[in-house]
C-alpha cells in the first residue's frame, strides 16, 4: 500500500504526484484502449459501449495537515442516482476536449473549484454505469485552500474523507447482488454517515488496487 503517514507540510502536492502517478494510465491514453469494469447488460458482447461518455474527477485535496479525498451527495432532484454518494463530474460537452477536460469542468461547476486548483495526473480503468454510462475516472490533485459552493441542483451536500482512510482496502465490503438475471459484484463501504458503494466504491477499489500492485 502507499505510504501516506509522512505527507505533511507543503511538500504534499509534490509527493503526491511523484507516489501516485506510475499506478495510473497516461493522461494521453485514449479511452478505447483502457480496460473495462461494470455493468453490462444482458446479451451484450464484449465489444459494448454504452451509449454516453461521462469523466468523473476524483478529487484529492493536499491540506497541510493531510490529503483527503472530496466526495459529493447527489440531489434528490436527479433522475439518475439520487442521493447516492459519488464523485463530481459528467458527461462530454461540445467545450471539451475530452473526459479528462469534462472531469475538470464539471468539478468546477457542481462544487466550485476554480480549474487553475486542479492538477489531473492520469486515468483508472473505465467504468460503465447501470445508468448507460461508461466513465472515465480521471485522479487529481487540488491545491487548497478551496471554497466549495454546491450547485444545489445536482449536489445535496460534500465532505472529505482522510484519503489514509479512503485507500484502506480493509473498508470494503463484496457481496453479489442479481440484477436482470445476471449477478453482479457490488462493493460498500460506510464512512460515519454515509454509504459509499456501486460505481463509486468500485472504482476506488480499482485505484487500491492500482497503487498496491505497485507497491
Amino acid at each position: 500500500m502507499i505510504k501516506l503517514d509522512d505527507l505533511q507540510g507543503n511538500n504534499i502536492f509534490d509527493e503526491l504526484s511523484e507516489r501516485l502517478t506510475p499506478s495510473l494510465h497516461s493522461l494521453e491514453t485514449e479511452p478505447c484502449g483502457l480496460p473495462v469494469h461494470g455493468y453490462r447488460p444482458a446479451g451484450q458482447c464484449l465489444e459494448y459501449i454504452p451509449p454516453r461518455t461521462a469523466g468523473v474527477l476524483l478529487p484529492i485535496l493536499c491540506h497541510p495537515q493531510g490529503p483527503t479525498m472530496l466526495f459529493t451527495v447527489r440531489s434528490l432532484e436527479l433522475a439518475t442516482h439520487p442521493g447516492q454518494v459519488s464523485f463530481p463530474g459528467g458527461s462530454i460537452e461540445s467545450c471539451d476536449v475530452d473526459e479528462v477536460a469534462a472531469s475538470v469542468r464539471e468539478t468546477h461547476e457542481e462544487v466550485g473549484i476554480h480549474p487553475q486548483k486542479i492538477t489531473p495526473l492520469g486515468v483508472l480503468d473505465n467504468f460503465d454505469t447501470i445508468s448507460g454510462y461508461r466513465m472515465v475516472p480521471v485522479v487529481g490533485l487540488v491545491k487548497t485552500p478551496v471554497s466549495l459552493v454546491l450547485d444545489s441542483s445536482e449536489v445535496s451536500a460534500a465532505f472529505e474523507v482522510p484519503l489514509a482512510e479512503v485507500l484502506d482496502r480493509s473498508h470494503y465490503q463484496k457481496r453479489l447482488i442479481e440484477y436482470a438475471e445476471h449477478q453482479h459484484i457490488v462493493y460498500s463501504w460506510q464512512w460515519q454517515q454515509h454509504n459509499i458503494w456501486g460505481a463509486t466504491a468500485a472504482i476506488l477499489v480499482d485505484l487500491i488496487d492500482k497503487l498496491t500492485a505497485k507497491t
